[in-house]
Order: structure tokens, then sequence, then C-alpha cells
């Protein structure tokens, strides 16, 4: 049965309502969906600005009416003048994008979707941090497997909050007491801000983040510049053509395609803000008359890149591989020569020699320092 139109439009009305109320108390520019299509957010100003998209309307619904976008699309000349026009992008046509290609033609590739993915227990744990407060406060857990891939998984993405407010949900992402580091912009040691209480003297951001529990965070001193990790990263992704493996991963379960809008909040197993400005990332567009005279811009905008800073730390480490402990190399020896058929007196022949000769040299003093104050560290 159909509702009468005067009961639909009362609905509409007073959930409009409810939701204008209910943005006046969140951060500014987080969007709040009405209907599906039909969003409203409010400006740093509290302006409440509302979004109309084309799937707000039945007939025009990707979901239930493909047809209608891909017919539509035939009448614009290029991607980014659909992008601005239909999919209210302002950027879009503002440069040339970095990543968006690469992610969604090899999408299967880079992005783990697998919801039952778990991380091995002995990998290695990084963080990047980037702290802001109009714009997200965003960190970024990482994992390193034994072949030097660094796959993404996890982050908080959380705008106009205070640190104190930060500290108490960045102690409770999982495997934060594993990190080996979490890199952090320089300027979070350097600028210093007020404290909770007024009348104290401004403590640099990390001293305060420090007192509240998160001692995690150190200072990167590798290269920082964008255009140099946006290089690194196509890098980790070159070659998926022809067959090569991605070095890079992002796990995102159970979206098979990137995320439209910002999902602010805690995402202890996923990374979709980082998919969305990975996809936003572009080079600065010089006009007509600027490319008479230079030539064309590498430059990339700074912009929507709070998530991107964490995932540069990380990535601009350099980090190196997980170590597999001498047991586990032993086992892998092992189950080499049991699929070559050797038997199992053989086997345990070769056990025990690979342990009498592996377990020594773990357990080897290594002297560092002068001859006359040297430190023994157990390996």
């Amino acid at each position: 049965m159909r509702m009468p139109v005067t009961t639909s439009f009362e609905m509409a009305k007073t959930k409009t309502a409810q939701v204008l109320e209910s943005v006046q108390t969140m951060a500014p520019q987080i969007a709040v969906d009405i209907i599906p299509g039909v969003s409203v957010r409010r400006t740093a100003g509290g302006i409440p600005v509302i979004r109309l998209h084309y799937s707000a309307h039945p007939d025009r619904n990707p979901d239930q009416h493909p047809e209608w976008k891909a017919q539509e699309r035939r009448t614009y000349t290029s991607q980014a003048d659909w992008d601005r026009e239909q999919e209210i992008v302002d950027e879009a046509g503002g440069g040339e994008l970095v990543f968006a290609e690469v992610l969604v033609k090899h999408w299967d590739k880079i992005i783990i979707s697998d919801p039952a993915w778990k991380p091995d227990p002995r990998w290695r744990v990084l963080g990047g941090f980037d702290h802001g407060k109009t714009n997200p406060t965003a960190m970024e857990r990482s994992y390193v497997d034994y072949d030097g891939n660094i796959i993404f998984a996890g982050e908080y993405y959380v705008p106009g909050k205070q640190v104190w407010e930060h500290a108490p949900a960045l102690r409770a992402m999982p495997d934060v007491d594993r990190f080996e580091a979490c890199f952090g912009d320089p300027s979070v040691f350097d600028q210093k801000t007020q404290q909770e209480k007024g009348g104290k003297e401004p403590k640099a951001i990390a001293t305060l983040y420090e007192e509240l529990g998160v001692s995690f965070i150190r200072r990167f001193h590798g290269n920082r510049n964008d255009q140099t990790f946006c290089e690194r990263l196509l890098a980790h992704w070159a070659g998926l053509d022809r067959g090569c493996k991605p070095t890079v991963r992002i796990v995102l379960r159970g979206y098979v395609e990137p995320p439209k809008k910002p999902l602010p909040g805690m995402h202890p197993w996923d990374c979709p803000n980082l998919i969305w400005e990975l996809m936003r990332t572009r080079r600065r567009k010089l006009t007509a008359t600027q490319l008479m005279s230079q030539n064309q811009s590498e430059e990339i905008i700074d912009k929507d890149n709070h998530a991107r800073d964490a995932m540069k730390y990380v990535v601009m480490s350099l980090p190196e591989p997980t170590e597999k402990t001498w047991q586990d190399k032993i086992a892998e020896k092992l189950d080499a020569y049991r699929q070559a058929g050797m038997d199992e007196h053989s086997l345990n022949i070769y056990r025990f020699r690979m342990e009498r000769e592996e377990r020594p040299r773990e357990e080897q003093p290594v002297y560092i320092g002068r001859p006359r104050r040297r430190i023994i560290v157990r390996r």
C-alpha cells in the first residue's frame, strides 16, 4: 500500500527538523542523511547546508535504476565534468588524480575485503599519526609481514575534538600496545597549545598526549615531501598489470567500491577514510597562461590529507620485514624436505643439527661500544 502524499510529506518535514537540530551539536562539516540522496551538514559558522544528490529521485537511484546513470553519463565529455555536476565533487577537474585510477582498476589486488582477515600476531606493528583540531585527527595502524609488505588495517579519524577527548579513544584501538613506533608530524612536538584548564602554561601537543597515556607517538625524522611519498606509494603498486603483487595493501571489508564521503570515528580493522582521501589526491592544475611558461605541475594539493599524512609517515619510514624466529625457519626447511619425500628419521636428524646450530646463534651476545665500555645485548 502506498502511503498518502500528505503523510509522507509530514514525516519528511519531521525527520528534517530532527536532523537539523542534531547537527547543531555535532562537529562542523559532518554530514547526516535525511533520506538517501539528501544530507545536511553545519558549517564552521553554524549555517546548515543541505546536499541534494540525483539518487534522491526514485527513478535515478543507481542501486535500483543503473540504466539512467549509464545513459546520462554518455552526455558528458569527461569524468571530471560528470563528477563536478552530478556527483557534487567541487574539486573535480582541478588537476590530475594521483591514485584513483590504480585503486579502481586494481581494487581486488590492493584492497583486502575478506571479513575474516586478521593479521599474524607476530607481525611488526607501526602507526602514523596526524593531529588536527578543526581538521580531523587521524591515526593509521599498519602491519609489516615477513616479506616486507605493509598492510594498513585500522584507523581513528575524528574532527573537532581536543587532545583530552582523543586520548582515551586512541588508547582503546586494538594492538596499540604492540606499536614499535607511531610516527607523528614534528609539529606536534614543537607547537604548543593551551591546556584544558585555564591559567596553566601551554605545552606541546605531544606532551599533552603523553600525560594522558598516549606515550607511543614518536617524532618522524624521514622525508615528508608529498611528491616523493606519492611516487613511492605508486612504486609499491607498480606492475599490477603484469601480474606483480602490491607491497602496500589496505583493509576495507564490505566495500566493493571506494566510499563516497568521509566516515568519522573509530574503525578497528578498516581504513575507509584513508581510501577516501587517496581517491581525492590531486596534483595542482596550472592555467593555460601558466602552462605557456611553466611545465606541468607535480605539486600535490594540500587538502583532505590527514589520513594520507599518517600513511605517509609509515611508508616513508621504510620499515624492515618482520624477522622470523629460528623455530619458524627450521619448520619451513623441514616442511620443504618433507614435501621432497624425506623420511621422518632423516628429518629428525636434520632437525637436531639445525637446532644445535641456530639456538647458540640466537642466544649469542652482541658487544656494542668501545672495548673498555662494552654493553652486552641479547639478540
